[in-house]
């Protein structure tokens, strides 16, 4: 069997960026902006700035740390047959998630996201085989921002069977979230077992972090779920101009956070997620363009290097604002090279308007994106028997392989049929009348209607609604 892929960096570039890395944590060290983490490096032998909340840390522990992530682990749904074994081999997908904007499906035009698009968005993407793990993929604007993640735990928990995104940024909403957490599975140390959910953590550029996000973070650690792991670098802005500096920043940014969290829970699972970016200088705005993907390819190699598995900027995200060429083009380049550099996780399907509008009808159109890259990983089988020498020299000159028993055996082991893209004539696609943004709308309402995740016990939905009004009563008063 011949796989397609992507090699880039040398193995000598590959150890100069892990050296200056180090060096780097030695140097300056990581800003952790938390009492707790400080603690916890300090113990280890770090050199820590209390004032400065920073720590510098040590090649040797780095290496240590290294030694102990795991590179497979679990990711658990509440359907056991959607779990999926990150770090597999296999590459999985997940909706992206937290946009403030959706493209209305009836009239078309941008609006402010609402609970319901949340509860539509995260049963579409239950419904959809081409998508492994869930996301809140709006965060409502109809819900006070201090409960507004609660409220996509709990709407995620109800309303999907799949792993997904979650967690916490507030210590505040913590034991809230552990309760619900309790609800479903019966008792919290079952988290242990299944985790049904990954933490999301975003540390900040340059070399720092939020420290409440790195203790809420810390709050995980006794259940060892899963830590999505994701550093958002702007060559230009908050890393350098560079795209080797931007790599070098970013890979040392994960060194020294998965450093902290290996130090607090050994062989804790983290998934390192790469998202370099850049300035776009004339908008100001954030660009992830074929910078953005020689970036990611070089990361998903270092990943490679440290034994952890990957997650990229994936299928479909695009600055576009409608669905057209500009979405195609942006949309499937990156998350065709980050698949073909072996990444393990990929944000799939994604969002308009440079990661803040989401479109139901571009959900679909990118399911078939996914299918077609899947296509691509399984390769080219070249054993003996596919080569069909036999079929050839029988049938010589004579173009007939549509009759011959070979042609039936093996055309759909072979070959891929487009779900979305029929091919079709010119006169049966202008009767049709349908452009693929029509299709798409169309399946969107058919799952909608129906399609219905497994629900819930009564009684688990009813004490997450009693968690819910009394983390409103605590936390919004």
């Amino acid at each position: 069997m011949s796989i397609p892929k992507i090699i880039f960096l040398s193995q000598e570039e590959i150890k100069r960026i892990h050296g200056k890395s180090l060096q780097i944590l030695e140097e300056v060290g990581i800003m952790f902006g938390s009492q707790k983490a400080l603690k916890i490096l300090e113990a280890a032998g770090c050199q820590v700035d209390w004032d400065e909340l920073s720590a510098k840390i040590p090649p040797h522990l780095v290496e240590q740390a290294i030694g102990t992530l795991p590179s497979r682990f679990l990711l658990a749904a509440r359907d056991p047959a959607k779990d999926i074994i990150c770090g597999d081999g296999n590459l999985y997908f997940t909706a992206s998630g937290q946009s403030l904007w959706v493209r209305d499906m009836e009239t078309r035009k941008r609006r402010s996201s609402n609970l319901n698009d949340l509860i539509q968005c995260v049963r579409l993407i239950d419904a959809l085989d081409e998508v492994d793990e869930n996301c809140a993929m709006v965060m409502p604007r109809d819900i006070p921002p201090g409960i507004g993640e609660l409220k996509s735990l709990q709407i995620s928990l109800q309303h999907t069977t799949k792993h997904f995104l979650g967690g916490g940024t507030e210590l505040s909403t913590i034991p809230y979230g552990k309760e619900m957490i309790a609800a479903v599975l019966g008792d919290i140390d079952r988290l242990r077992e299944q985790p049904l959910f990954s933490a999301v953590i975003n540390p900040v550029s340059p070399l720092s972090n939020r420290g409440e996000l790195v203790d809420c973070t810390l709050e995980w650690a006794a259940y060892k779920v899963p830590i999505f792991l994701q550093f958002l670098p702007l060559g230009g802005g908050t890393a350098p101009i560079t795209l080797a500096g931007t790599v070098l920043e970013a890979n040392t940014e994960f060194l020294g956070n998965m450093t902290l969290y290996q130090l607090a829970e050994p062989g804790w699972p983290i998934i390192w997620a790469l998202a370099g970016g850049s300035v776009d200088m004339r908008s100001g705005r954030w660009a992830f363009g074929p910078e953005g993907v020689l970036m990611t390819v070089a990361l998903i190699e270092m990943a490679k290097f440290y034994g952890v598995p990957s997650n990229s900027w994936g299928h479909c995200s695009t600055e576009a604002k409608a669905i057209g060429f500009q979405s195609g083009v942006e949309g499937m380049m990156p998350g065709l090279m980050a698949a073909l550099a072996g990444v393990d996780n990929m944000w799939g399907p994604a969002d308009l308007d440079g990661a803040t509008m989401v479109d139901p009808a571009y959900i679909i159109l990118a399911t078939e994106a996914i299918h077609q890259t899947r296509r691509l990983l399984q390769g080219m089988n070249t054993d003996e028997e596919y080569f069909l020498y036999d079929v050839i020299t029988k049938m010589g000159f004579q173009g007939e392989y549509l009759s011959d028993p070979s042609t039936k055996k093996y055309f759909r082991e072979e070959h891929l049929l487009p779900k979305l893209f029929p091919r079709q004539s010119y006169e049966s696609w202008e009767m049709r009348g349908e452009s693929e943004e029509d299709i798409a709308l169309a399946k969107v309402k058919e799952i909608l209607d129906k399609h219905e995740p497994e629900p819930l016990p009564d009684d688990v939905n009813k004490e997450l609604d009693r968690i819910m009004t009394a983390a409103e009563e605590a936390l919004l008063r």
